[in-house]
């Protein structure tokens, strides 16, 4: 007997395959649709043309930046505008571009996984792998951005700042998360692209092979002490700005590391990358924090250091879940991270070259101050990329995990 569901889901699926264009063309039209009427909305309350300028400058250099790293320009235009429409959705809910840079380190982290995305897409394209999309990783940042913000932000001067921040990335999460998988799937990927896309997999891979050493026990450890370093730099740096702590403060920091702990936890699967992941996100927050202390930023700075703190938490949570598929189909974990770090490094530090790129041109033309905000996301992206798997190898180093008799000798 044939199961109601499985005829159903095909029924569907052979239905949207016959009508795919059509589909597709109401959907974006939709998009496109309610794009325009919630830029209308923005004018209407009084948005400058100044900022819209600057970011659409910012687009630029992060499609230059994507065209190098997926060799396909018209990946790499949809990667750099997936995520406009959800900013510009989101500009009438939360407010328009009021609060300095907030907006342009939304549009940072929305490009970041639209890169991820066509990132993906090219290696679908390339070996057929079914590799998942980074929507698990997004909406886990995006919601560990949101508890975060009630956390610290609730009942503060921040407060329209922190909502803004938070509407404005998930925002532009979304739409990337939409637009990049389907826009990928009406474009052409010719031979000549397989081919040159190949050639430079390959450069890239040996790069990558040399980076994925830092998950070897005695560079894991030095990485490790270096990030430590950057943590009592950022912590005593950022000081200043949590004046008396108090219980309320102490409770609040412990009640932080916890929740992004249990969130990398759930995502990367061990608590070694939690570890990894809490140390990074911390280091890139309070990186960005001392940098408003010196720039002397007012309160409605702050939620941009939440906004980095996203930013890591998403390229850790990329690795780390690829480190976890690895690890399910059966490698050791030290192998599973090397071989994560080898595939995906590279698609990382692309994705934040990209997402600071977007970021000069506001730089240039708001203010110098904000300066402090690319210089957290490339910590940012080291953070993610390097220092938070060689911490996991560092941590299994000291504290070994225990293996079974049918692991140490083998089944029989």
């Amino acid at each position: 007997m044939r199961e109601v569901g499985s005829d159903s889901g095909g029924a569907a699926r052979q239905f949207y395959l016959r009508h795919r264009t059509a589909i597709l063309s109401i959907a974006l039209s939709a998009v496109g649709i309610a794009t325009g009427t919630a830029t209308s909305n923005a004018i209407l309350q009084d948005a400058t043309a100044l900022g819209p300028e600057t970011m659409g400058a910012g687009a630029i250099l992060a499609a230059l930046c994507c065209i190098v790293q997926t060799r396909h320009t018209a990946l790499a235009v949809l990667a750099a505008i997936a995520p406009l429409p959800g900013l510009i959705l989101a500009a009438p809910v939360s407010g328009g571009p009021a609060f300095g840079f907030v907006p342009f380190l939304a549009y940072a982290f929305g490009f970041a996984v639209a890169a991820m995305q066509a990132e993906t897409s090219v290696a679908r394209v390339l070996d057929g792998s079914e590799r998942e999309y980074p929507w698990r990783s997004a909406a886990a940042a995006v919601g560990l951005m949101a508890v975060l913000a009630a956390l610290w932000f609730w009942r503060t001067p921040s407060a329209d700042a922190a909502i803004q921040a938070i509407v404005d990335v998930a925002g532009a999460s979304a739409t990337a998360l939409i637009l990049v998988p389907v826009g990928a799937s009406l474009l052409h990927f010719d031979e000549s692209f397989v081919a040159r896309a190949n050639r430079v997999r390959e450069r890239r891979r040996r790069i990558s092979e040399s980076v994925a050493k830092a998950t070897v026990p005695r560079w894991a450890l030095s990485l490790t002490g270096i990030a430590f370093v950057f943590l009592a730099l950022g912590w005593f740096g950022a000081r200043p700005l949590f004046g008396v702590l108090g219980i309320a403060s102490l409770l609040r920091i412990a009640a932080s590391v916890f929740i992004v702990a249990v969130a990398a936890e759930r995502i990367a699967g061990g608590w070694r990358e939690a570890v990894a992941a809490v140390l990074v996100a911390a280091a890139a927050a309070l990186i960005t924090l001392w940098g408003m202390a010196l720039a002397r930023r007012g309160a409605y700075a702050y939620p941009g250091a939440l906004e980095v703190l996203a930013f890591t938490a998403f390229l850790s949570f990329c690795g780390g879940r690829r480190a976890a598929a690895f690890r399910q189909l059966g490698d050791d974990p030290a192998v599973a991270r090397e071989r994560a770090m080898e595939e995906s490094s590279s698609g990382l530090m692309f994705a934040a070259a990209g997402a600071v790129a977007s970021m000069l041109p506001g730089i240039f033309i708001l203010h110098r101050s904000y300066a402090i905000y690319p210089v957290a996301m490339l910590f940012a992206a080291l953070g993610g990329a390097l220092f938070a798997p060689a911490i996991a190898a560092a941590v299994e180093v000291l504290l070994p995990r225990r293996h079974s008799v049918e692991e140490l000798y083998g089944k029989r």
